[in-house]
């Protein structure tokens, strides 16, 4: 049971700043107009239910950055970056 509780301490300490850091990096590369690697670090959080992610990736897609624009897939993520968190 220690030995469960420290793993779970250590997730919980060590996994958030990394998606933090990546959802920044993220973001730092799109307002300098790099699209495609914005998308690149922008698309594992998405589909691991980050909804910022969701939500620029849905911009993305709206406007046509770094990604063919589709606005069917701009709704799918908007949607999906709104769906409620249990």
């Amino acid at each position: 049971m220690r030995t469960l509780l420290a793993a779970l301490t250590a997730l919980m300490l060590f996994a958030t700043p990394v998606v933090a850091g990546d959802l920044d990096d993220a973001w730092a590369a799109y307002e300098v107009g790099n699209y495609q690697n914005a998308y690149r670090l922008l698309k594992p959080l998405a589909e691991r239910g980050n909804a910022s992610a969701q939500a620029v990736i849905g911009w993305m897609y709206r406007a046509g950055k770094g990604v063919p624009e589709d606005d069917t897939k701009a709704v799918h993520w908007w949607r999906t970056s709104a769906r409620p968190r249990i």
